[in-house]
């Protein structure tokens, strides 16, 4: 031995920021963490992962099946059908291995050039019910105008989101095929591209990080808090499971033998100080692009430039996985990797737990006074409001954005909240039901009820989102003009009748106080905003040339919307038509 330090290995772009290997503490640190996770059921049981395993088996079969229905379709020779094949793939939280009781499971149906997207919505559905137990179907929606068509299911307890690809250069998909080779995307469209790279990504992903173990146990742990901080989803502006994987995994390539617990630790130290738009990658960028794709390259492509808090793919071609981050949601993600270092450096030093971390948000209860309430409603069938709930909720990060952009001078923030409350209603007359599409809580049952109840009442079906405003202090009156997010948003989730029908669907974005929200938004333990008391003023203050002062109209409270007509009390209903509004008394 010459004395001289061996070069560190390189695990993605630099070289290791520490190659120290655990030390007693840190490995107590991370016990003390799975325990924890066991505590609150995250890892799935070995029943558990057998049920998922029979219910992907029986949607290969079903795949398979479905291929060949479409190959006799197009009365191609039977030779020629049974030969088809099609091939069911797992991408995501259950690829990578961090998938826990409740999570659902991503899937990909790959199908030759033979079975297009038409006929994957058109003839999948009749035959995986044909095949299925009926009684073991919970939940069956198909979402076709999403930004990604998709299908939504239940089978024998397990959630599936399920998508579909069509390979042009495949004339058939045996069972031993991979998408691993690019040449499976010669001929794809980025739609299509996207979903295929959803799995050969989760594979590279994998590769990429020095101990897969440590890179899950802290996995978990950053999705358990991302939720718990409502700062998890992509649809709603936040970093979706793939870019939080794609981030501890950035940070397991500069740790590269340190534990769990560690990687948390590093992870927020790092995060909160990362100098966002600097992208996330866990490899160099490709730099021959044999089929001509789009990679992400900001120096090239002016849309990458905007990215905000980029995060990079490894899969051919490469590409942004947080491109839906806003100004706002960005901002919150910073405070919030701020409060999880100051807490893990306390668990470090043994002055606070793991529970600490992993505290509940105060997005209902403490941090905004003012919401918008997105309402889609229907009284018609509930398959078919599914979907249109569905194509609704795709849409909610774009109103929220543009609501943003529109009002620079007025929002401090805005941010949508990372999931929707659906709640089911019984009305006994239209004058109820106009209620309830204007968010009354009044008529609210459990969904048993409404399926077993024998009276005349009318079931409606709602979902609604919650957009937390903060509006910018210091002016006498700030003004919201939402007239044409709202007209964009519903132009974005009506205009199409097969999804939705006007006899019997509405879509509200109503006004709604911190105190008026419904119960059912606030866990066991939590607090509910109430009404703030109103204290008797002076005489000289309550009068104006002896007469009693006029109460404060709603305009004046922080809000305004154009078009509003002042009124005493109001509750403030903005219908999605042309940006109209009326006032609720």
């Amino acid at each position: 031995m010459d004395g001289t330090q061996q070069p560190k290995r390189k695990w993605g772009i630099t070289h290791p920021l520490s190659e120290a290997k655990p030390e007693p503490k840190d490995l107590k640190a991370n016990e003390q963490l799975i325990e924890y996770l066991k505590s609150i059921n995250n890892f799935e049981s070995p029943e558990g992962n057998d049920r998922r395993g029979r219910v992907l088996n029986h949607l290969q079969k079903v795949t398979e099946e479905f291929v060949k229905r479409v190959g006799r379709k197009r009365n191609l020779p039977e030779s020629t059908i049974e030969n088809l094949g099609g091939k069911v793939f797992t991408y995501g939280s259950y690829t990578i291995g961090v998938h826990g009781p409740d999570s659902d499971i991503d899937t990909l149906v790959v199908a030759p050039k033979t079975v297009d997207v038409h006929d994957y919505f058109e003839v999948f559905p009749p035959t995986f019910k044909e095949m299925s137990d009926p009684k073991l179907i919970d939940s069956f929606v198909e979402v076709p105008d999403a930004f990604v068509p998709i299908i939504k299911l239940e089978y024998d307890g397990v959630d599936i989101d399920l998508i579909f690809a069509s390979l042009p250069s495949q004339s058939s998909i045996p069972r031993d095929f991979t998408l691993l080779d690019q040449s499976v995307l010669r001929g794809l469209d980025d739609q299509t591209i996207r979903s295929v790279n959803g799995v050969r990504t989760a594979k590279e992903l994998l590769e990429l990080v020095p101990q897969a173990q440590s890179f899950r146990h802290a996995l978990r742990a950053i999705k358990v808090w991302a939720n718990k901080r409502a700062v998890y989803g992509f649809v709603f502006g936040f970093p979706g499971g793939i870019a939080w994987a794609l981030m501890v995994a950035r940070v397991c390539q500069l740790y590269p033998f340190a534990c769990g617990s560690t990687i948390i630790a590093k992870f927020f130290a790092l995060m909160q100080q990362w100098n966002w738009p600097r992208p996330v990658m866990l490899k160099d960028l490709e730099t021959s692009n044999i089929l001509n794709l789009q990679i992400w390259n900001p120096l090239q492509n002016y849309g990458d430039k905007l990215h905000l808090m980029p995060v990079i793919t490894p899969a051919y071609p490469s590409m942004c996985a947080t491109h839906s981050v806003t100004h706002s949601t960005l901002a919150i993600m910073k405070k919030e990797f701020e409060r999880a270092n100051l807490i893990v450096t306390s668990i470090a030093s043994g002055n606070k737990s793991w529970a600490d971390l992993f505290r509940r948000h105060t997005f209902f209860t403490h941090d905004h006074k003012y919401y918008l309430s997105v309402i889609v409603s229907s009284n018609g069938d509930k398959d078919k409001f599914d979907a249109f709930s569905g194509k609704a909720q795709s849409k909610v990060r774009l109103l929220a954005k543009n609501i943003e952009n529109g009002n620079p001078g007025g929002i401090a923030q805005l941010r949508v909240y990372m999931k929707g409350f659906d709640r089911v209603h019984r009305c006994a007359n239209d004058a109820e039901v106009d209620e309830v599409r204007k968010g009354s809580p009044k008529y609210q049952v459990l969904p048993a009820k409404a399926s077993q109840s024998a009276d005349q009442k009318t079931t409606v079906y709602t979902s609604t989102w919650y957009i937390g405003l903060v509006m910018v202090e210091g002016e006498a009156k700030l003004k919201l003009d939402i007239s044409y997010p709202v007209e964009e948003y519903r132009r974005f989730v009506e205009d199409d009748d097969e999804v939705f029908d006007k006899d019997c669907m509405a879509t509200k974005i109503v006004h709604t106080r911190c105190f008026d929200l419904p119960d059912d938004v606030f866990e066991k333990g939590e607090t509910k905003p109430t009404k703030p008391v109103k204290h008797k003023k002076d005489d000289k203050k309550k009068k104006t040339n002896g007469t009693k002062s006029a109460k404060r109209q709603f305009a004046e409270t922080g809000i305004e919307v154009r078009n509003l007509r002042a009124a005493k009390n109001p509750r403030l209903i903005l219908n999605a038509v042309r940006g109209e509004s009326e006032n609720i008394y």
